[in-house]
């Protein structure tokens, strides 16, 4: 199947003015809207944003040792360091990787850390290793099942504790998303020919999480603003 997300994704950036000049706010926003995100005009909120990184960010402290805190993250798809921008907000130690030469621009210019990668997920490097590996709004844009359970090998070898994968297009709900989609979109055939998206079913993960020895939470994606997230999934996996 023909796939053209990666040049899609190759000429997007972020405004540098924002970047520079902006507020933790804005800046957040525009990574965000950089990311593909609609932050504008009666986008995704703030708050909602906001909130789906409060929750990520207690689900994968989940299996940490009784009186210890989450202290590292590292992101497969960073795209230009949103959510890696929260993070290091908070005091965490943060890398990423992402296939997109100008969008892990971004991410090196406003993040601290100096663990950016531009490459592909799979050539994701196991070492070092992070409490915490996430990939948010990423997996959908893979080329299959296969490639996403390479990715998914290293994440958990890369990981201490806990993987994030957030934002899964449900299996189960691939029709009734492409004739949503249709009905919000003109032209949508032709505007997203060659740009497929993979849809996952919860079976995949919890598969992947028994041959692994891992527990796994799967749960509905649940964001104000957001029309997808009716139709997504959010998969945790926990190392015992």
């Amino acid at each position: 199947m023909e796939n053209n997300w990666k040049g899609l994704w190759a000429n997007r950036s972020a405004d540098e003015a924002v970047l520079r000049g902006g507020d933790a706010k804005q800046i957040f926003l525009e990574l965000k809207r950089s990311n593909g995100f609609d932050v504008v005009e009666g986008g995704i909120p703030y708050e909602s944003l906001l909130g789906q990184y409060q929750e990520m960010k207690e689900r994968l402290s989940r299996p940490l040792p009784e009186g210890t805190a989450l202290q590292s993250v590292y992101e497969v798809g960073c795209g230009s360091g949103a959510n890696l921008f929260l993070f290091e907000n908070d005091g965490l130690r943060t890398g990423g990787i992402d296939y997109s030469p100008k969008l892990a621009s971004c991410a090196k210019q406003v993040l601290h850390t100096v663990d950016i990668h531009c490459d592909e997920a799979s050539q994701l490097p196991e070492s070092p290793k992070y409490d915490a590996v996430i990939s948010v709004s990423v997996f959908g844009y893979f080329s299959g099942e296969k490639y996403a359970e390479t990715v998914l090998e290293k994440m958990c070898r890369k990981a201490n504790y806990s993987i994030g994968i957030l934002e899964l297009a449900d299996a189960e709900k691939e029709e009734a998303y492409t004739a949503h989609r249709k009905k919000l979109i003109p032209n949508y055939e032709q505007r997203y020919q060659g740009l497929p998206r993979q849809f996952y079913s919860k079976a995949f993960f919890q598969s992947f999480a028994r041959r692994h020895g891992m527990d796994v939470e799967i749960i509905p994606m649940d964001m104000e603003g957001y029309w997808n997230s009716q139709f997504y999934f959010d998969c945790y996996l926990y190392k015992r």
